[in-house]
């Protein structure tokens, strides 16, 4: 038999409610938005936001939260409203007949989003079928007042009485909740509730197929606006310089892959992945696609990727700024740098839509304050695999560019041919029939004249592409070299310190000829650290040169003594170094860019072994039919065959944990191609181990 004393009770203390509403909820919009997906939740149809003198902090502020769905009796508001953290959609998942929607909220603390727009909120409800209104006053402020007095016997959440009551239905087949909140807590300017006007029409996927809509109209008196959110069904296809659309099966994921044969997007099978199946929508708007989208939906924006569960955003869009700084990017499309230089596609060039589901993909889960995801194992690899659909799509754009330019500078080409032939037509004319001069000669004049203009372009052209070459190469070199700017600017402070004190030694006690071996001492150590000094900002310009010359490189010798430089971080680290390098190998090539290449590569091997039982580095070299065939290998974590061209990318990198940061491959690369070579991840020489970067270069020994 049981005692009741022998039994414990868990108990929330008064503060929960602003820990789980104004806490964890840290967003007004976002709180606004979760008090309308309740809405979608109760098969409402239509939902009405009304703001009412929001311009200001005063206490005649309102908004209301008006909807049509289905209502809630006494015993909804009594056992799961009022109950923190119970959400009957977790055992029905399901919205009641006839519209059966996939509820979207799960975990029961929306409702608290009340607390973050005002200080009351009273909740008029009712059932189809029932004869009377439901009205349940809360005021928010009574919870914070019983924090704030010492002398109150009130310390527990459930000690709080809220009041009721009834009230007679004129029409007992209607039914609905309105949320009436009080006294707001922030003010919104007319720019905010566009916004939402404008991103409420977001909330459900454009590519949803439902008879049944949900649409949302927002007043704000105030401001003179009254209107309804239009479904955002864009035309995109049509509209789209390139687009794709690819699901999954039981055992397969599709995915993106650009093709540069036929310069087009091809869609391929994957395993499933990690996260479950995935379908997904992407548009990519070039300049001029843009300009045709912004004619056609004057209101809607491209701005990026958006995900969908269940046919309802998850995303964060709330409270979006036009800085780009504080733009929500939680993909980080937009913090790739320099977008334009390495034809990285943005937000504004892209609308992605991705759909998952709570049954296919349980692991992507939404955090507590609704304005990203839990950074469960499965959410980062699905941030990873959306990357590598866009970056697909990169390589088309790239691609594009180029295709773009080769165009624009045969056309000027062909023009200026047109031009010289017209030329010398005129003067031919000229020359059989000279009464013709003066009616030829203006023509003449003009076709010349047209020709400069056509040789300024193609040079303007040349110049532009040299600079852009010459600021990606900058840019690379920044980048690449991080660790060598850091180990520079260290050396530097070093020095300095030292000269500082040697040189304050000399200007406090010069002369003294009780110091002369001390002022010798320290002079030759000044000289020796200003020699450094030398050496370490040598360095530097000589790597910022934009023309870097061409010399004939010993290998063996300089890849030995690259790799001998590493000895003592090798040795801390336990790795152990091979080399089986052909002697007599002469390379005419650029030392700096050489060296660069491997201390990239070498750089990446030591990140890749960070958390090795065995740790090997192995660089072979040698050559073959005419080519200079290299292979650095290492027993680190290793690239998955998918990603053997992926991690080839700017910011792509498989190393992220061990300090990687997708630079150094993409350096690579470039380095390679501009020697004419080629660089591949190939089937390691440690497998199952590892990794092997295999380069080839045009070589005649």
């Amino acid at each position: 038999m049981s005692d009741e004393s022998n039994i414990l009770k868990w108990r929330f203390d008064v503060s929960t409610f602003r820990l789980i509403g104004r806490d964890l909820i840290t967003d007004r919009v976002t709180a606004l938005f979760e008090l309308i997906k309740n809405c979608y939740d109760a098969n409402a149809t239509e939902v009405t936001v009304t703001f009412e003198n929001v311009g200001t902090i005063n206490n005649t502020s309102k908004i209301f939260i008006q909807d049509n769905g289905v209502g809630m009796s006494f015993k909804d508001i009594r056992d799961k409203w009022m109950v923190i953290g119970t959400s009957s959609k977790r055992r029905n998942p399901l919205s009641p007949a006839p519209f059966y929607r996939k509820c979207v909220g799960e975990k029961g603390i929306g409702r608290f989003a009340v607390d973050k727009l005002g200080d009351q909120v009273n909740i008029t409800t009712k059932q189809i079928g029932s004869e009377s209104w439901l009205s349940v006053y809360i005021d928010w402020r009574e919870y914070f007042n019983q924090l704030q007095d010492s002398k109150s016997d009130i310390r527990l959440f459930t000690d709080i009485e809220n009041t009721y009551n009834f009230f007679p239905a004129e029409d007992k087949f209607k039914a609905g909740t309105t949320l009436t909140i009080t006294q707001s807590r922030d003010i919104w300017t007319k720019k905010d509730i566009i916004r939402i006007l404008r991103e409420s029409s977001r909330i459900v996927s454009p590519f949803e197929k439902s008879e049944y809509p949900f649409r949302i109209h927002v007043i704000a008196p105030e401001y003179n606006i009254d209107a309804w959110s239009e479904e955002y069904k864009i035309d995109g296809r049509d509209l789209a310089t390139t687009s794709a659309s690819f699901g999954f099966s039981e055992t397969k994921q599709q995915c993106l892959l650009f093709n540069e044969t036929t310069g087009r997007i091809e869609i391929y099978e994957t395993d499933i992945q990690p996260f479950g199946g995935v379908s997904m929508e992407f548009y990519y708007f070039d300049g001029r696609a843009r300009e045709a989208f912004r004619r056609k939906y004057p209101d809607a924006k491209i701005d990026g990727v958006k995900i969908y569960r269940d046919g309802i955003i998850t995303t964060p869009f709330a409270e979006q700024e036009d800085a780009s700084d504080k733009k929500r990017d939680i993909l980080g499309i937009d913090k790739r740098l320099w977008v334009s230089l390495f034809d990285k596609i943005s937000t504004r060039e892209l609308i992605g839509i991705v759909n998952i589901t709570k049954e296919g993909n349980p692991q992507i889960i939404d955090a507590t304050n609704r304005q990203d995801f839990t950074a469960t194992p499965e959410y980062m690899a699905l941030k990873d695999f959306i990357i590598l659909q866009i970056e697909a799509l990169e390589q088309f754009k790239k691609y594009s560019n180029n295709k773009t330019k080769s165009k624009q500078a045969k056309s000027i080409q062909h023009a200026g041919t047109g031009v010289s032939l017209i030329v010398e037509k005129v003067e031919d004319l000229i020359k059989k029939n000279p009464t013709l001069s003066n009616q030829l000669a203006p023509l003449k004049e003009i076709a010349v004249k047209a020709g400069k203009r056509i040789e300024s372009a193609a040079k303007e052209q040349q110049e532009a592409e040299e600079e852009h070459s010459r600021h990606e190469n900058m840019y690379l070199r920044i980048m690449s070299r991080q660790e060598e700017a850091i180990n520079v600017a260290h050396a530097v402070k070093t020095s300095m310190g030292k000269i500082q004190r040697q040189a304050r030694f000399f200007k406090l006690r010069f002369p003294n000829e009780d110091l002369n071996d001390y002022f010798k001492s320290y002079s030759n150590q000044i000289h020796a650290e200003m020699v450094k000094l030398e050496r370490a900002t040598d360095e530097l310009f000589d790597y910022s040169k934009v023309n870097l010359p061409f010399t004939d490189i010993n290998l063996k010798q300089l890849i030995e003594y690259l790799l001998n430089s590493y000895g003592d971080e090798f040795e801390s680290k336990g790795i152990k170094l091979e080399m089986d390098i052909e002697d007599n190998l002469i390379l005419n090539c650029n030392e700096i860019i050489f060296y660069d290449i491997v201390q990239n590569l070498t750089n990446n091997a030591i990140k890749a072994m960070k958390d090795s039982e065995t740790k090997i580095y192995r660089c072979t070299i040698r050559a073959h039919n005419e080519k200079l065939v290299m292979d650095f290998s290492d027993t680190g974590c290793g690239i998955p065959v998918e990603k053997r061209e992926w991690v080839f990318g700017i910011y792509n990198t498989t190393t992220a944990e061990q300090g990687g940061g997708g630079i150094g491959l993409y350096a690579v690369r470039m380095r390679v191609r501009a020697l004419n070579g080629i660089v591949v991840v190939k089937d390691s020489e440690f497998a199952p181990l590892g990794t092997t970067i295999h380069i080839e270069l045009p070589f005649k020994k």
